[in-house]
């Protein structure tokens, strides 16, 4: 009896305990939302990433279009308004529906690559619409759960995209980036800090994804891009990883 009680004791702490951890993450990924929403000046774009080998039976151009048009389905984009594309060459195929709107695009890219006599299918998913990390994080969760059936060895990520009227300098685009770093109790794990190349990886215990860099986790990206067509310096930033061309 007294074995029974220590066991249904012993219980009733680990279901306490696993309670407060996840409670604790869900302040943690509130803290990083309030942190990410102080990216730019103005009305920020997210974009939610995800990339994955395909675990399957091969599937012809056929079933890949199929594949990909369910997915659209799933994310509420009609098929019918979707444009595809087939590209490349015998040893690199692909296949891409893509969907763009005022406010909103989807890109859909299911990949055939053939190499020394070994054949891989990669998906790839973009789907990007204005609003914060929040809403990123809902993106990224969504993508990750509509694929799940269909990869393996796959990878996500949340991005935000911020801007500032005009090209900032090399002090001001510190000042942001440590300030976002500090925030969020991260430390760096490498950079480039440069007006032509700037990239930040960083490493914060609020987040609990992360990838691998030379041995060193990290799962926070910020980088920074000034464009001259629209005298505006973009600032990315990204869990766990920006994935962007920028």
């Amino acid at each position: 009896m007294i074995k029974k009680r220590w066991l249904i004791a012993l219980f009733l702490l680990w279901v306490l305990a696993a309670s407060q951890l996840a409670q604790g993450r869900e302040l943690e990924k509130e803290r990083v939302v309030e942190v990410f929403a102080r990216v730019g000046e103005g009305e920020q774009k997210g974009v939610a990433e995800y990339y994955g080998v395909y675990g399957g039976e091969y599937l012809e151009e056929e079933g890949q279009e199929r594949l990909l048009q369910g997915i659209a389905g799933e994310l509420g984009v009609a098929g019918a308004s979707c444009k595809v594309d087939r590209s490349g060459e015998k040893s690199r195929r692909e296949l891409k529906l893509t969907k763009k709107g005022n406010e909103a695009s989807l890109s859909l890219r299911f990949l055939t690559s053939r190499a020394e006599g070994e054949t891989r299918q990669y998906i790839m998913a973009k789907l990007a619409l204005p609003g914060g990390m929040e809403e990123m994080y809902g993106c990224k969760g969504r993508l990750e759960k509509l694929f799940e059936p269909y990869c393996e060895g796959s990878r996500s990520s949340a991005n935000i995209i911020g801007s500032y009227d005009g090209e900032l300098s090399l002090t001001e685009r510190n000042e942001i980036a440590d300030g976002l770093l500090h925030e969020m109790d991260a430390k760096v794990v490498s950079e480039n800090r440069d007006m032509q190349l700037y990239t930040i990886y960083g490493y914060t215990p609020w987040i609990e994804d992360y990838e691998m860099q030379e041995e060193e986790p990290f799962n926070v990206n910020i980088a920074m891009y000034y464009s001259r067509t629209e005298d505006k310096t973009y600032v990315y930033a990204a869990v766990p990883a920006v994935g962007l061309d920028y």
